[in-house]
């Protein structure tokens, strides 16, 4: 489990090197059950019509992933998460454009959990990192809503003074604590949540309060503290998060191994004219779209652990329907940007959801952006995972158009290749029609990344480009 150390009332969370904390944490974040700061989330897979949107964008300075979430009866507080996200990410853009080009890439990068769903409250809490060089600088917020107009967290208190003493009072006598930074500014109390208990979580960004280092901070004034703190949506929200029960998922009773075999009696794509179609991203709105355009074309779908864990019906289908399922980490940061541990985590972490959904360990790993490293693939291959990239981009992201994909698919596809799509918008599954169509017509057939391999097994640890004849990878390494 993570190291923790307690001064003065505050959790300082040094790196975690495991999955092990409760389920809907977010990665960095597990805290043993007994420690005040400790947040129980939401089971988003028990939130009936929820969907996950994704902002994405690679540009040749920066990467943008930031995910949010749509629950039903909540639309307001959805359209502005979307409009601060966007903003985020177009300022990130244009800050990173007007510097050099260099790797790794500059990025920005939201993940989320829902602290309350309620008739009276509801909230998201936004995890946004940033990572400009050289480490990665961690931000929290938490927005809510009542039932009419969205709250920030500093309205779930009617006296922002009243909460800065309080906390002083909290940390008082901590020498990490710079106490002069307290103050009743909203800004600084912006990520304002319960634990289970009812005590009111106060967490801070990184170097709001005290060294970065150290991780994540956080305090919790008690309760009968708290009670004459909050305002009435504040009561309202400490009792939606109390009253909250997360659901646990199953566990995985008889994990199979990880391996990646050629499924048997397919095809020989020996001989064959064969093609990968991978999916990444997903689940999201338009998986179902291109599941039911696929039919019965076997495809390979990599996931983030996030949006698998708020959409476990959809990777349920995917099994069903025949495709592979692989990883594609939990939150979608740049793993050369990462310390060992928190590659194993953001991969060990999506392992498990994945499982829990489709009874399988996945075999096989998609490195967001295509990044990977010696420190990667060692860790990929501890996990008996293989590193899968492509040689054909279908563009699809963005504003792509539907004929501008099928363009670029049909025009770079060989013999052996992986094609990269995602789940994002609707062009995707608008184009998938024409790619089916005009490849089986140029005499293609469609098999998942495996069974490009044929009986040769892919090897954990070592990064599949396409199966085409003499290529070499971007890294300038031979391609099996």
């Amino acid at each position: 489990m993570p190291s923790l150390r307690f001064t003065g009332g505050i959790a300082l969370l040094a790196a975690a090197s495991c999955a092990c904390g409760v389920a809907f944490n977010p990665p960095g974040d597990e805290l043993p059950p007994s420690e005040p700061t400790v947040l129980t989330f939401v089971d988003p897979a028990a939130v009936p019509g929820l969907q996950v949107r994704t902002i994405y964008e690679e540009t040749g300075t920066s990467n943008v992933h930031l995910t949010y979430p749509e629950v039903p009866g909540t639309t307001p507080l959805s359209d502005q998460v979307k409009a601060e996200l966007t903003a985020e990410a177009k300022a990130f853009s244009a800050k990173a454009a007007k510097g050099k080009a260099t790797l790794p890439k500059s990025e920005i990068n939201v993940d989320w959990q829902l602290t309350a769903v309620s008739p009276k409250a509801s909230g998201v809490r936004l995890r946004t990192g940033r990572y400009e060089g050289a480490t990665w600088l961690n931000e929290t917020r938490t927005l809510w809503f009542d039932g009419e107009k969205v709250v920030s967290s500093d309205l779930l208190v009617k006296d922002l003074n009243g909460l800065a003493r309080a906390v002083k009072a909290r940390l008082a006598g901590d020498a990490e604590v710079n106490q002069a930074a307290i103050k009743a500014d909203p800004e600084l109390f912006d990520s304002l949540d319960f634990n289970s208990r009812g005590d009111l979580v106060v967490e801070f960004d990184d170097y709001e309060i005290g060294p970065g280092a150290l991780g994540r901070m956080a305090t919790a004034i008690p309760k009968k503290d708290a009670a004459p703190l909050l305002s009435d949506f504040g009561r309202a929200a400490q009792q939606s998060v109390e009253s909250a029960r997360p659901t646990t998922p199953p566990e995985l009773r008889e994990a199979p191994e990880a391996t990646a075999p050629a499924v048997p009696g397919k095809v020989d794509c020996r001989v064959a004219r064969c093609v990968a179609l991978t999916f990444d991203e997903g689940p999201g709105p338009y998986t179902d779209r291109i599941l039911t355009a696929l039919g019965s074309v076997r495809a390979t779908f990599f996931t983030t652990g996030t949006s698998a864990a708020a959409r476990p019906d959809l990777l349920r289908r995917m099994a069903a329907d025949g495709h592979l399922v692989g990883n594609h980490t939990w939150s979608h940061r740049d793993l050369t940007t990462l310390p060992d541990n928190r590659v194993y985590e953001q991969l060990s972490r999506a392992q498990d959801v994945i499982a829990q959904s489709t009874g399988n360990l996945p075999a096989l790993m998609r490195p967001p952006y295509g990044a990977v490293n010696p420190d990667v693939a060692k860790i990929a291959a501890e996990l008996h995972l293989s590193v899968v990239t492509h040689d054909v981009d279908s563009g699809d992201s963005g504003d792509a158009k539907a004929a501008d994909i099928v363009k670029r698919v049909v025009s770079g596809v060989k013999p052996g290749s992986i094609v990269l799509m995602h789940d994002l918008g609707p062009a995707t599954p608008e184009a998938l029609p024409l790619i089916l169509k005009e490849l089986r017509d140029r005499g293609y057939v469609f098999v998942t990344v495996p069974e490009l391999y044929g009986t040769r097994p892919m090897q954990p640890g070592r990064t599949y480009e396409s199966a085409v004849d003499s290529a070499v990878s971007r890294y300038g390494r031979p391609l099996p």
